[in-house]
């Protein structure tokens, strides 16, 4: 069969995945321009679970805060695409940078979007009927807008039970929310530089052949599709939805970083125990780095439980959830979530 034109020719992923990322010896993926955002590989029934389940548990809407992380995010990778951009010799218009953001949508899976209008200062229509997140994909526009364009936009649904279009309206900013957000996005992710995983890397994209073996691509129609679960994931990055986390750790105490862990290892328990029967916990632990979630330095028996250190998690919590659930499925029996102790660069937890 004919490869199209976007495809690896050895791997059959698409080439400017492999052009625009790199898969890191230490269980990260990040952009290959500065400043190397690091992304994730997210299953986006995790994330669309995630959000409305903490606003319940803690009985306040976080969609504000989810909108807001993802919006400095997005403003923090557009204004570094158009310094790249200039620093190449280019000197893009908003609507050229609009236009390039809606075909990297479509080639990291957040779905197809489609400029309608713009208005300097003023506003930006964006139609993206298969977006992957309310609030996240709201957050992206706005950031992408307010970078672009120099104003701060609020992004609105045109049509609330519709919801395929997105006005992004230039308004004055909330600087309390702002700052607040604004910090933690700046902050970063920590990890620790050093690792020795060993990848198969395809010899034409430079992407490990696991990718490709994992995950079913296609930027035509926007779908990355995990083909072991038939579940749709995304590439994006990691610093927004890590933001949203550490403010509402900070702000409403560390008892939040239990309750993600719990929401997580219950997503968990569901999805693995689906899948149980065609994999196995090694196979789903040597998952985790190659999707930017983390890598597992060490499992140890403790106590009647386990003692597990997860080097360069994406977000604390939300790992620690993950392994919880994966281990009880497998393991078939049910722990207590004993500790998360939070370093430099890693986590330990511990199962008892």
């Amino acid at each position: 069969m004919e490869r199209k034109k976007w495809a690896c020719g050895h791997c059959g992923l698409p080439r400017g995945i492999g052009k625009g990322n790199a898969w890191h010896n230490n269980g990260v993926i990040t952009a290959k321009q500065p400043p190397h955002i690091r992304g994730t590989l997210y299953d986006v029934e995790e994330l669309n679970n995630l959000f409305p389940a903490i606003s319940r548990r803690i009985d306040f809407d976080i969609t504000r805060l989810v909108i807001e992380g993802k919006r400095k995010d997005g403003v923090r990778y557009t204004r570094s695409l158009i310094e790249n951009l200039r620093r190449a010799g280019k000197d893009p218009s908003p609507l050229d940078v609009f236009h390039m953001i809606t075909h990297f949508c479509a080639y990291w899976g957040l779905g197809i979007a489609e400029v309608l209008e713009y208005r300097e200062g003023e506003i930006l229509s964006i139609k993206t009927p298969d977006y992957y997140s309310d609030p996240m994909a709201r957050g992206d526009w706005a950031g992408v807008f307010e970078a672009a364009d120099g104003r701060r936009g609020d992004p609105r649904w045109r049509d609330e039970e519709a919801r395929d279009i997105i006005d992004v309206v230039a308004v004055e900013g909330e600087p309390v929310l702002e700052e607040r957000i604004e910090q933690e996005v700046e902050l970063g992710i920590p990890f620790v530089e050093e690792g020795d995983l060993e990848y198969r890397y395809c010899p034409e994209c430079g992407v490990p052949m696991a990718v490709s073996e994992q995950f079913e691509w296609n930027p035509e129609i926007s779908l990355i599709r995990e083909r072991i679960s038939g579940r749709r994931f995304i590439l994006h990055n990691t610093n927004g939805i890590v933001a949203v986390v550490r403010v509402l750790e900070e702000e409403l105490g560390e008892e939040v970083g239990g309750i993600i862990a719990e929401i997580s290892r219950d997503y968990a328990r569901g999805y693995y125990g689906e899948i149980k029967d065609r994999t196995s916990l090694e196979a789903e632990l040597l998952k985790f780095p190659l999707r930017s979630w983390g890598r597992t330095a060490t499992m140890k028996k403790e106590d009647g439980g386990y003692r597990v250190r997860i080097v360069n998690p994406y977000s604390p919590p939300v790992i620690a959830g993950r392994l919880w659930g994966l281990r009880e499925v497998f393991g078939e029996r049910e722990f207590r979530l004993a500790g998360m102790e939070k370093g430099q660069g890693y986590v330990d937890v511990r199962l008892s």
